[in-house]
This record gives C-alpha cells, structure tokens and sequence, in this order.
C-alpha cells in the first residue's frame, strides 16, 4: 500500500486549511434563478458551487450534477437555487488544520469544501488543492502510476448522444469518462466540459442530441501504465488538470489516476 505523508511532499500538517485554499470564491446567492446559476458555474469552471445569503453565510451547495439530474428530469431552470441545492453541506472552519481537513475529504468523498470563518464562506478547498500545493513528488519516484490507477474505469462509446454521456454521468456519480472504441482511447470527457458546452447553446435539443465524438476533447493527455507516478503528479500539477488516463503500448484504456487518488495517498 503506497502511503506518503504530508510532509514529505511539502506540505505543513499543521497549518491552516486557508493556507491552501482559493479565497473570495465564486458564490451563488439565495433567490437567484437556476438558469443564472448556471452561467456562474460556467464561467468558474468549478464543478460546485456555494449558496449563501445576503451576509455569506452558508445556505447549501449546488453542484453540475445536481443540475444535470434536474435537467434530464425536465425540470424549469427559471426556479430558484434553492429547489435543486444541497441543504446537508461537509464544510470546514478556517482554523482547522490541513490534516484534519484531509481526512474529512477523505471520509466525506467530497471533493470540493466551503471555508467558513465567522459564520461567512471565505474560501474553498479541493482535492485539486493539494496536488497544486505539492511541492517535493519524489517520494513517489519509487511507483509506477499503475500501481495506484483506478483499474478498468468505466466508459462510454463514441456513438453515445450528449444526452446518453450525462445521464451516464448522473447515475453513476462520474466526474469524468473516457470515450473508447474497441478498447481505444479516442476521446475524454469532463462533466465541467459538458456543463460549459451546454450552458453556451443554451440547453439545446441539438446540443443534447450530438454524438459524444462531436464534442468530447480528441487525443486527450495519457501516459503509459509503466510511467513513474512522481512524473504523473509532476505533470498534473504543472498543467493544472485533475486526473491522467493511463494507457499500454497499444492506446488501450487500462485506468485513470485522479486527485481523489492522490490524496488518498497521503497522511
């Protein structure tokens, strides 16, 4: 079991989970309609968003699921936030450390935490966070990423609609899918990706009704099985993206490495 502890990749257990956090964060506030929540969302490129009232305080988290499960169900996006948020919300304190804050991302597999100080969102901290806040990989020199990958990830084919891909995504709580044929890697989608597109055609039959491989990112960054995980991270970090698709020496989809399995990693 690969185990790697805080320290040894730069990081201060002990220091304050705002030391790593984003700080004045994209927020969405109680009343505002669906549809203009959803351009917020956009724009941030986050996957969730907080809402909060008038002072900052925290009402609940809405997240592109939640949209897209409201979405498929037919649901009006002129309704307010509130019917469609998530009122029971795993939040931090600013004066807890980044060691406790691990481990209630770890047992909560939230992926994204509000930063409460006074009772006001001050900040936001993701699993992303951590690899960015990384600053010394070599103690996984010693692993290759196949070690640790998510084996077999799931997928979706290239013939699949837009629509199929996000109702794949809502049932199955993915994040993110490889698009194969055959057992080859053509493409990556990402539900962040997903959202930014429909939100631009305006929820659109014909957005929703395009085939996957109309959309979806082509020749997406892979590594091989075999690479050190040190250059994985090395790499996720430097061009700021949260996962890696792990192929062989045939372009076969074998796993995905993401930052949920980093941070599950350290200690």
């Amino acid at each position: 079991m690969v185990e790697v502890q805080l320290e040894k990749v730069g990081i201060n257990r002990k220091d304050k989970i705002l030391s790593i956090s984003s700080k004045n964060p994209v927020v969405a506030f109680s009343g505002e309609k669906i549809i203009d929540v959803c351009k917020k969302l956009s724009i941030s490129g986050h996957r969730s968003l907080p809402i909060v009232d008038k002072k900052m305080q925290l009402l609940g988290v809405v997240t592109i699921t939640d949209i897209f499960n409201f979405m498929i169900s037919g649901g009006n996006m002129n309704y307010t936030i509130e019917n469609i948020m998530s009122r029971e919300v795993v939040s931090c304190d600013s004066s807890e450390t980044i060691e406790f804050v691990l481990q209630k991302m770890k047992i909560s597999k939230r992926g994204r935490l509000p930063v409460i100080s006074n009772k006001r969102v001050v900040g936001m901290v993701s699993e992303t966070d951590f690899i960015l806040s990384s600053k010394d990989f070599s103690p996984f020199e010693v692993f290759t990423v196949e070690e640790v990958m998510t084996k077999k990830p799931f997928f979706v084919p290239p013939s699949f609609s837009v629509r199929e891909v996000i109702r794949t995504m809502v049932n199955g709580k993915y994040r993110r899918l490889p698009v194969v044929d055959n057992r080859i890697l053509v493409g990556y989608v990402t539900s962040t990706l997903l959202f930014k597109q429909l939100v631009e055609s305006y929820f659109s039959e014909n957005f929703l009704n395009k085939r996957i491989s109309e959309v979806m990112t082509k020749n997406p960054i892979r590594v091989n099985k075999t690479e050190s995980l040190a250059n994985v991270l090395k790499e996720m970090r430097d061009k700021k993206i949260s996962s890696m698709l792990i192929v062989n020496e045939k372009n076969e989809i074998e796993g995905i490495f993401t930052e949920r399995d980093y941070i599950n990693l350290l200690i």
